[in-house]
């Protein structure tokens, strides 16, 4: 028998579950179809930073300010989700960049004078004021630049979160459940196919990630999104726990509410294998070591591979299809998708309750066609 959702949503990382949970907020139904469990991918391998400052090109505007939007919604969709008696394990810890050599101590006090203009609270510190604030830290460092309104999220704790409150506000969630296809009425699509059978919809929405070009076989369309593969570590000494993540100019660490710090991170691209290779591992303890030259008596506790999805220009793919009714995309968001989360899959779910697609055109798929 077909079943029926208001929207079908292929795809079960941290954008298609946002998108879920924003659109019910809305009052619109949705199902989430994954093709393994919730999470497993780049969504769950996250390092997890929420720093748009270090991690989103403040020269495209609007990508930049859908950065901002996204990390003011942090606190609010960290505070539902916790009043719902989950824990998606947010911290506001801040962000802190530091320099090693006079020319990266250059260059982050130059960014500070962009940065300052943002309606935000960001400052300099000197190599003192990083040590008091690190007390672990290399006596190399010559200062660093922090922003207090940063901070960072575990990823699959957040999915896991948006899954069961989107389940108690009434998304279905089919996991270990693949999508084969698209139904389509002349240009309109009206559902999918999947392992558990037809699924008819007045909207479909792809958030498969580094998949998602695989709709290109679904519909006459080119969707130009690649897989660039991202290793992560986890490491662990008892004492030794950074107040926030730290970036170097090599990598960053990130402290876990369970005492683990996250070494990051890697970047291959067009690869989509899941292998944790020894380069990868080397590199970012040796990054992990600048930083903090205790970690050399480190305990290795694991290493992840997370698979993130790019576009040619480095945008995300955001909104409608052009030339299709009831069919939108939301992918592209390369290393930062954890952090973008909240301010795109609102804004998405926004597009098909209004059904206006225009405040996502800067990211609309047709700004590759000729």
């Amino acid at each position: 028998m077909t079943k029926h959702s208001d929207v079908v949503i292929v795809g079960g990382g941290v954008m298609g579950c946002a998108t879920a949970y924003y659109l019910a907020l809305r009052g619109i139904t949705s199902s989430v179809f994954e093709q393994n469990t919730f999470g497993w991918g780049a969504s769950g391998a996250t390092a997890g930073v929420v720093g748009p400052l270090w991690h989103v090109p403040h020269d495209n505007e609007p990508y930049f300010e859908l950065a901002l939007k996204s990390l003011r919604m942090f606190p609010t969709l960290a505070s539902d989700l916790t009043d719902a008696g989950l824990d998606p394990q947010y911290r506001q810890s801040g962000v802190l960049k530091v320099a090693f050599t006079e020319e990266l101590a250059g260059t982050l006090r130059d960014d500070l004078a962009w940065q300052s203009d943002l309606d935000m609270a960001v400052e300099w510190l000197d190599a003192q004021e990083v040590s008091d604030r690190e007390p672990d830290i290399s006596p190399r460092v010559l200062g660093g630049v922090y922003s207090p309104q940063e901070g960072y999220v575990v990823g699959q704790s957040l999915v896991d979160s948006l899954v069961h409150a989107g389940t108690q506000l009434g998304v279905r969630f089919f996991d270990k459940t693949e999508v084969f296809g698209i139904e389509t009425e002349a240009s309109r699509v009206v559902g999918v196919r999947t392992a558990a059978g037809g699924f008819e919809a007045g909207h479909v929405v792809l958030a498969s990630g580094p998949w998602t070009g695989i709709a290109t076989r679904w519909i006459p369309e080119d969707v130009p999104i690649r897989p660039i593969k991202g290793q992560r570590i986890l490491l662990r000494l008892p004492g030794l726990l950074p107040r926030s993540p730290v970036h170097g100019f090599s990598g960053y660490c990130v402290p876990q509410p369970d005492g683990g710090i996250l070494v990051a991170a890697t970047r291959h691209e067009y690869e989509f294998d899941q292998v944790v290779t020894a380069g990868a591992i080397a590199d970012m303890i040796k990054a992990a070591v600048d930083l903090y030259p205790k970690l050399k008596d480190a305990q290795f506790d694991s290493a992840r591979v997370g698979v993130r999805p790019g576009t040619p220009d480095d945008l995300p793919i955001i909104g409608p299809v052009p030339g299709w009714d009831g069919l939108s995309i939301i992918a592209g968001h390369d290393a930062v998708g954890i952090m973008m989360a909240p301010a795109t899959a609102d804004s998405l779910a926004e597009s098909i309750a209004s059904g206006d697609g225009g405040p996502l055109e800067p990211f609309s798929l047709g700004r590759f066609s000729p």
